[in-house]
């Protein structure tokens, strides 16, 4: 069993999938909304453009809110400015080399 909430794979994928309906949900609510006023009260069609850029701006909106809280919650760094200071030895990565056509360590 995992230790804290943070590490439960189910957990953690609920918590991503929420950006899906952070998204979906307030597009279709304005535009639909939207389309059925200006159908329902005899409003211009261009009222529709203007649900749906609402809708646009406030799914960005919420969004963008969602994932600063998340970036605050799995924040493991002590300055809280969402990175965590990454210390490794450059002998780590392996990598290419053009001249001699080999890997180096």
């Amino acid at each position: 069993m995992a230790k804290n909430k943070k590490d439960n794979p189910i957990a953690v994928y609920a918590v991503a999938s929420q950006i899906g309906f952070i998204v979906l949900v307030p597009l279709l609510v304005f535009v639909i909304g939207g389309t059925w006023l200006v159908d329902f009260l005899n409003w211009p069609d261009w009222v529709s453009i203007i649900f749906v850029a609402v809708g646009i701006i406030s799914m960005t909106v919420g969004a963008m809110n969602y994932l600063k809280k998340l970036i605050e919650m799995y924040d493991n760094s002590e300055s809280g400015t969402g990175a965590s200071e990454v210390r490794h030895d450059r002998r780590d990565h392996d990598y290419y080399d053009p001249y001699t056509k080999k890997k180096k360590l």
